[in-house]
């Protein structure tokens, strides 16, 4: 069973990688990663990946916020995107605050 914070005690950031695969550049995904993220208390940044067909989202917040804005993201893709698979590794959080595009990795 999950253990929740005590009461009034703010839970831990984590921070995700997540990549969204199949065809995400050039469909308008990153301008609605930054839209989306605006809905959630979330930060960090998303870029495409030079193999083209990826765009990795660098997420921090509490994990329910991340899962919801994920959750969110990939319910609303752009019309022209086709999410063929995603992927989430956990990182060390690092304290970002805001949301941003990044240049291509």
């Amino acid at each position: 069973m999950a253990r929740s914070a005590p009461s009034g005690v703010e839970p831990e950031p984590v921070r995700e990688l997540v990549v969204l695969q199949g065809r995400v550049q050039g469909v308008g995904l990153r301008e609605r990663v930054l839209q989306v993220a605006r809905g959630y208390d979330v930060a960090g940044t998303v870029r495409n990946v030079r193999a083209g067909d990826a765009v990795e989202i660098d997420v921090e917040g509490e994990q329910s916020g991340i899962d919801a804005f994920v959750a969110d993201l990939t319910a609303n893709l752009p019309s022209f995107a086709v999410l063929e698979a995603v992927r989430r590794e956990p990182a060390a959080p690092r304290g970002a605050t805001g949301f941003r595009r990044i240049e291509t990795l």
